[in-house]
């Protein structure tokens, strides 16, 4: 592979998927840069960001800078050749993209122009869109707004929720770098710019937005379930408690009452709603752990029936 100072920038599963990827194809990876660590539960455990976790494996250096945009000599010490980007979480600043002599590349989770922004996979999924994809392209100063390179599709299948997508794309943005990667550092890509006429915008997701909202036709519901699973989980309220919908599958079928708990079916917690039903077989009730269908019924389910969820 090419001899060249290559840094990697990224924080989550999806990231690392890349990282791993490209150290298993032989690429030199010189400097990795991740998200600070976090602290999480009762004890304040510190975790490290699955991308830190391969830096580590490998033992690879991995800088974590609380702003990047203030704290990124480091990297501009190095002197790197190129930079590839994924999932990262922080703005990179101007200077930083610009001191590579192959650039900055980042891969982001749709087909640009469509859905700039932190949420591309949750918003392809909530929109019931069948396909989506990735995209290799040059860093800009403007958000997702540079020039892209290559683009590898992939499928939304019906049953695929945010999870599931992200699996996929994580492959996808592997080849996507691998076939790539010489090109790049050839000096010899051919960048196509993006049309602006054509482009969505895909925000992170809010607290708000976490509440399923039932006024929504079926299929609506149904596709925000799936695009905020399995994290963070989109609830319903049983008298002003959060119950997490984790995991569900949709029937039509005639409803005296919508919204209304219906019990237990062939394993599945069953909800109505305006012209079928909910088949959940994965919930969870706030402060619990989250339950299979059938446990959760035999537990404090069972008591829920004939309540409406808000």
């Amino acid at each position: 592979m090419l001899d060249i100072r290559c840094v990697f920038m990224g924080t989550p599963q999806i990231a690392a998927t890349v990282l791993s990827s490209m150290l298993e194809a032989g690429i030199k990876i010189d400097l990795v840069v991740s998200q600070p660590d976090k602290k999480v539960g009762r004890k304040q455990k510190i975790v490290y960001s699955p991308v830190k976790q391969v830096a580590v494996d490998h033992e690879i250096e991995c800088f974590q800078p609380v702003r990047i945009k203030e704290e990124h000599q480091r990297i501009l010490d190095l002197k790197p050749d190129l930079i590839v980007t994924c999932a990262y979480g922080q703005i990179i600043p101007e200077d930083l993209l610009n001191a590579p002599r192959f650039g900055c590349v980042n891969l982001h989770g749709s087909i640009l122009p469509k859905y700039r922004g932190g949420a591309p996979i949750q918003r392809a999924i909530w929109n019931g869109d069948k396909e989506s994809g990735m995209s290799l392209m040059k860093m800009a100063k403007r958000m997702d707004a540079g020039p892209v390179l290559a683009i590898e599709k992939v499928k939304i299948e019906s049953q695929d929720n945010s999870t599931s997508v992200f699996e996929k794309m994580g492959l996808a943005a592997s080849k996507l770098i691998l076939d790539n990667f010489e090109l790049i550092c050839s000096d010899q890509a051919h960048y196509v710019e993006q049309d602006e006429d054509k482009v969505v915008f895909a925000p992170v997701i809010t607290k708000q937005e976490e509440k399923i909202d039932f006024s929504k036709d079926d299929i609506e519901i149904l596709n925000q379930i799936r695009a905020l699973s399995f994290t963070p989980g989109a609830y319903g309220l049983i008298k002003n408690k959060k119950l997490k919908l984790l995991e569900a599958t949709y029937q039509k079928e005639p409803v005296k009452q919508p919204l209304e708990i219906l019990g237990l079916r062939d394993n599945h917690f069953v909800i109505s709603l305006h012209e079928g039903v909910l088949l959940v077989s994965k919930l969870q009730m706030e402060g619990k752990p989250v339950m299979q269908a059938k446990d959760f019924f035999n537990g404090q389910g069972r008591n829920m029936v004939g309540q409406i969820i808000e």
